[in-house]
């Protein structure tokens, strides 16, 4: 009998829905074992392999081997799965420079994300495990503003440094604007270009519960208003991308 193959995944990261999508993509059987920062750190290290260093998700077991970035997991769902071929060789100088892009804006995007995180009690409830019930996450509020404290520190988030990590997504944004430019996908064919990037604008405002299931107070702090206003051409593409070929939604 098959393994199935095994994703640790964060239920609110960007980083964890390209994998679930690539995967679904592929039509790759996986169960998801949900990670929760700070809470679950030591069994994601021994997961991974107890490797020295920052440890993150997505991580994906598969086949006796560990995947321990949403790249690797891409390019190993390519190499097995069912569907056309999301990294093809002619265009992976370019997707690998649109990945580049969209993590400038990802980590700059974290230190927004953040702060407004800590000024939101009802996010930072809604940041333990669904088997938390509501009550007890609320008397547990300094804990999860501990363990946001400590996600800062794990990567190196400079939280006075808000209005010029704004600017420097404005300027990814600025960039994927002229590159889609009315453009149904960012080349010639959907690719995981296009993944990237419709994931990476989920720092501007959320896509539909449809495709990405997050709670009211997550789906908050989510939502950069003043973006969401300055590119709704951006927010419309990347709509019709998930519309159009994420049909599985994400938990």
């Amino acid at each position: 009998m098959t393994e199935v193959a095994t994703l640790v995944s964060l239920r609110y990261s960007p980083w964890s829905e390209r994998a679930r999508w690539v995967l679904d993509h592929h039509r790759i059987s996986y169960r998801v074992l949900q990670h929760d920062p700070f809470l679950n750190e030591l069994r994601l290290r021994h997961l991974a392999g107890w490797p020295g260093g920052r440890v993150t998700v997505p991580l994906l077991l598969a086949g006796g081997r560990r995947y321990r970035t949403s790249w690797d997991i891409a390019c190993y769902a390519d190499s097995i799965g069912r569907g056309g071929r999301l990294i093809p060789d002619e265009l992976t100088s370019a997707i690998v420079e649109v990945d580049s892009l969209a993590e400038r804006a990802m980590n700059l995007g974290r230190s927004l994300l953040i702060d407004a995180l800590l000024a939101d009690r009802s996010a930072l409830d809604a940041s333990w495990p669904s088997w938390v019930p509501a009550p007890v996450a609320s008397g547990l509020r300094p804990l999860a503003r501990f363990g946001t404290h400590w996600f800062v520190r794990k990567y190196a988030i400079d939280l006075a440094s808000l209005e010029a990590d704004r600017q420097g997504v404005r300027a990814v944004l600025d960039e994927l604007r002229r590159r889609i430019a009315g453009r149904q996908f960012l080349f010639d064919k959907f690719s995981y270009a296009d993944v990237i990037v419709a994931t990476c604008l989920q720092l501007v405002t959320p896509v539909a519960d449809q495709h990405w299931q997050l709670e009211p107070a997550q789906r908050r702090v989510w939502r950069r208003p003043e973006l969401a206003r300055d590119y709704p051409d951006l927010i419309e593409w990347r709509d019709a991308v998930y519309d159009a070929y994420r049909r599985t939604a994400a938990g």
